[in-house]
């Protein structure tokens, strides 16, 4: 399948390049280097985010031996957690602060993802995972804020739904990788490959982000 996705993505790019109204405009993208960025940024970490979402909840019932009450109530402190990151990064000025954290809260999430299995107890998983409720709450707002300063205001609608169509396409990564290193049962060892897979990205994100000139220093919106 992955030839053919190849393929028909080629022909959407040529397609939309002919189009005055595009379905996805590839030619604003070309034009606009900081957007495009931020949407490959986005795109990656909702991966992650994703790949937690779908995959953690997996491992827990099937290879920790969780219920799914438990597992809701393990993972219910990362939500939490989330919640109070969106409205914190909603607060903050700038935009590479809350990248740059809530990047490194996915790393050493994935750090902490490495070291659990099925023997650790429901609370050393559920501080284990905690981490990863900060990409999920205050990179979507610091995201959002970025689209809104680097498109064109004549463009502010396609931008935001470039934004959508960038995590729509990370959660569709995210169950592939799952499909890849789970196979048929969500395993330790599946978790920890794919604790390996997401925090060697978490690490290229984290410096790439660090010395990324196209983000804005200050939101003025």
């Amino acid at each position: 399948m992955l030839p053919i996705a190849a393929v028909l993505g080629v022909a959407l790019v040529l397609h939309s390049a002919r189009r005055k109204q595009p379905f996805i405009d590839v030619r604003m993208l070309a034009r606009n280097r900081p957007l495009t960025v931020t949407y490959l940024r986005a795109g990656a970490v909702l991966m992650i985010v994703y790949c937690i979402l779908y995959g953690f909840a997996q491992w827990l019932e099937s290879g920790a031996g969780f219920s799914t009450s438990q597992a809701g109530l393990i993972t219910m402190p990362m939500s939490l957690l989330a919640a109070v990151s969106s409205v914190t990064g909603g607060r903050t000025k700038g935009i590479r602060g809350p990248f740059i954290v809530s990047i490194g809260a996915a790393l050493a999430g994935c750090i902490c993802l490495f070291f659990i299995d099925s023997s650790k107890s429901a609370w050393i998983i559920a501080a284990a995972v905690v981490c990863f409720g900060v990409p999920q709450g205050m990179f979507s707002t610091a995201t959002q804020t970025a689209v809104y300063l680097q498109a064109p205001a004549d463009e502010i609608g396609t931008a935001a739904g470039l934004q959508r169509t960038a995590g729509y396409l990370g959660a569709i990564a995210a169950t592939s990788l799952l499909g890849a290193l789970y196979g048929k049962t969500a395993s330790d060892h599946g978790l920890h490959s794919l604790a390996i897979v997401m925090g060697v990205l978490s690490a290229c994100l984290f410096v790439a982000t660090i010395f990324d000139r196209t983000i804005p220093r200050i939101a003025t919106v």
